[in-house]
C-alpha cells in the first residue's frame, strides 16, 4: 500500500527535488543542464503518463507490465550504449564511466517506468476495476 502511494507522489516529487535529483548526479561527476532535466520531465508528464492510460485503456493491466518489460529490454540497452557514447542529447554523459551512466540511466529507467505505470492506474481507476490487497 506503501508503494501505491509513494507512486502517486512521484511527479511532486520529481518537481519540486528536481535540484536534489541533479545535485546527486552532479556528485557522481556528471552535470545534466538544467534544460535537458526540464525536458526529460516535460517528457514524463506529457509522454509517458498518458502513454500507461491509453496502453491500460486498450488492453489490460498485466499486458501493460510486458509491454513496459520488452520496451525496456529492447530499446535500454541501444539507449544505454548511445548515453555512455555521449550521442544526442546526452552529450554531458561523454568521457564517464560505464559505471555510472549506467546507474543514472536505471534510475531514470525506474522513473520512467512509474511514470507510465501511475498512468495506467489513473485510468484503472477513472474507467476500470482496481482491487487493492
Amino acid at each position: 500500500m506503501l508503494s501505491l502511494i509513494l507512486l502517486w507522489l512521484l511527479p511532486v516529487v520529481d518537481i519540486f527535488k528536481l535540484e536534489n535529483i541533479l545535485s546527486y548526479y552532479s556528485s557522481l561527476g556528471v552535470d545534466v543542464p538544467n534544460s535537458h532535466a526540464r525536458y526529460g520531465l516535460i517528457e514524463r508528464w506529457i509522454g509517458y503518463l498518458p502513454a500507461g492510460f491509453i496502453l491500460c485503456w486498450a488492453i489490460n493491466l498485466k499486458a501493460v507490465v510486458a509491454v513496459i518489460i520488452a520496451t525496456l529490454a529492447l530499446i535500454g540497452p541501444i539507449e544505454l550504449y548511445l548515453m555512455y557514447r555521449g550521442v544526442g542529447p546526452w552529450e554531458f554523459f561523454r568521457g564517464r564511466s560505464l559505471k555510472v551512466v549506467a546507474k543514472i540511466f536505471l534510475l531514470e529507467a525506474y522513473n520512467s517506468i512509474g511514470y507510465l505505470l501511475l498512468g495506467a492506474l489513473v485510468q484503472l481507476l477513472a474507467f476500470g476495476k482496481l482491487a487493492i490487497n
